[in-house]
């Protein structure tokens, strides 16, 4: 009986649990039916033109597009990121397209190439406007990390004063504010102190700027600083009648202390940019010794290694002109070795018969993965590269060769899908184009740099 009553109960469960799920699945069926109206009514909305004439050339709308002139029945009266929507979408095509177009570029090696070469080109992202904008984005990115990495090299090449034992020494004990002095871009030592990995340097020095066109600073530091990084020398004379005029208008008390004065409204006054003049800032200029009448002038001094400005403002000039023509011939090079590329594979694949034009796509496709999944490695070794030691983090050739390991399977999983070779023939081809692919590029690349090299020195 204890049996029979078990059974009936499981059952009346399984029945009732049945059910349930039956009512589920016609809950999320009407869902479903309810979500696909709304997106057919977008839909129409979208295929019904805002007016019947084309704006452009007069000709009566039949659809969306101008069958006269193609150009797009665009609501002029509709919101500001509409318009934003539609320019990616009509020129890169970014649409819903976009995400299919990723998803089966990274879980279907090759395919988007069989569809593009089989005709199917509007299924899909077009593999040239696609690499366009991945090839925006990544260079966009990886100039403003070099240049940022230029100015830290820059920053830790001219505190070569700050040695390994004083930042040690930083790090072990703790140093208060005990000495004030004027130096000239104090806030720059504060940059090659955590460069140098000091802890907490910005609570080790305190910096108030004076004077805007000579990046004078009032600093509060440790001793060990002033005696170890800094270099004693006094302004020139342009730089103390700018002082001067300073002092001038603070005595004449045309100047209070917490208002907001600019250039603009101060009659005369061309050298003090500052929003706030406070009371620290007036302390500092009415303290400094400008006057060689009064008394021996108020030393000031420099921690970079640079005893002349001129010189490191020649650094950066030089910087930012290897930077700007990195950002201007690198992607133009990139595009240079795509038909390069896809040559290499129309001679590796000869007996296939295929137009060049299918290589070309398929070289398109290789090189976009590539430009998206080069920043994890490139990120990494660019941020955690130690330009006193002129080292490299560790982990950074292990960072390369999962990324090198993963290219190379995906290129020879890419050819074996759209080439149909066995596996064994497709490896060694596949290994045969990145071999010789990467001596070519390497020798191309070494010309352009030893060609920049020359008229960087021109400039010298």
């Amino acid at each position: 009986m204890k049996n029979t009553e078990e059974t009936k109960r499981s059952f009346s469960f399984s029945v009732e649990w049945g059910k349930l799920r039956e009512r589920g699945k016609a809950r999320k069926r009407r869902m479903l039916r309810q979500i696909e109206l709304m997106r057919l009514r977008r839909i129409r909305q979208q295929n019904v033109p805002q007016y019947t004439y084309c704006k452009n050339c007069g000709t009566k709308l039949k659809g969306m597009y101008c069958h006269r002139c193609g150009q797009y029945a665009l609501d002029i009266y509709q919101p500001f990121w509409k318009y934003i929507q539609q320019y990616f979408e009509n020129v890169y095509q970014f649409d819903t397209k976009v995400w299919q177009t990723l998803w089966l570029m990274f879980t279907r090696p090759g395919f988007l190439t069989r569809e593009f070469n089989a005709g199917k080109i509007n299924s899909y992202v077009h593999p040239f406007r696609l690499y366009m904008f991945v090839s925006v984005l990544f260079f966009t990115f990886f100039f403003m990390v070099a240049e940022e990495e230029t100015d830290k090299a820059l920053t830790t090449f001219r505190s070569s004063k700050i040695t390994s034992g004083l930042v040690e020494k930083l790090n072990e004990g703790s140093f208060s504010q005990d000495t004030a002095v004027y130096v000239y871009n104090g806030r720059g030592l504060i940059a090659a102190l955590e460069n140098r990995g000091v802890e907490h340097a910005d609570s080790l020095i305190s910096v108030t700027r004076l004077f805007t066109s000579l990046e004078l600073d009032w600093v509060a530091m440790p001793r060990i600083l002033l005696d170890t990084c800094c270099t004693k020398q006094y302004p020139t004379d342009s730089e103390l009648d700018e002082i001067r005029q300073i002092q001038d208008l603070l005595a004449t008390d045309s100047l209070q202390t917490g208002e907001e004065y600019g250039v603009d409204l101060i009659p005369g006054m061309t050298i003090y940019n500052e929003n706030q003049l406070t009371a620290e800032k007036i302390e500092a200029c009415m303290k400094f010794q400008a006057d060689s009448l009064k008394g021996e002038l108020t030393p000031v001094y420099r921690w970079s290694q640079r005893a002349e400005e001129s010189d490191a403002l020649r650094e950066n000039s030089l910087a930012a002109y290897m930077i700007g023509q990195l950002s201007k011939w690198t992607p133009l090079y990139m595009m240079f070795l795509l038909p390069l590329f896809a040559w290499l594979l129309k001679k590796a694949y000869r007996k296939k018969h295929m137009p060049y034009m299918w290589h070309f796509a398929h070289a398109v496709h290789l090189n976009t993965l590539f430009l998206i999944l080069l920043p994890l490695p490139l990120a990494y070794a660019l941020t955690a590269f130690d330009w006193q030691t002129l080292s490299l983090a560790p982990g950074v050739d292990i960072a390369f060769g999962l990324f090198a390991i993963a290219v190379f399977a995906y290129m020879l999983w890419s050819l074996h899908t759209v080439y149909r070779d066995g596996w064994i023939r497709t490896f060694l081809k596949t290994l045969l184009v990145i071999v010789i692919f990467t001596v070519l590029s390497f020798l191309f690349a070494g010309i352009a740099i030893v060609s920049l090299l020359m008229e960087v020195s021109k400039q010298v």
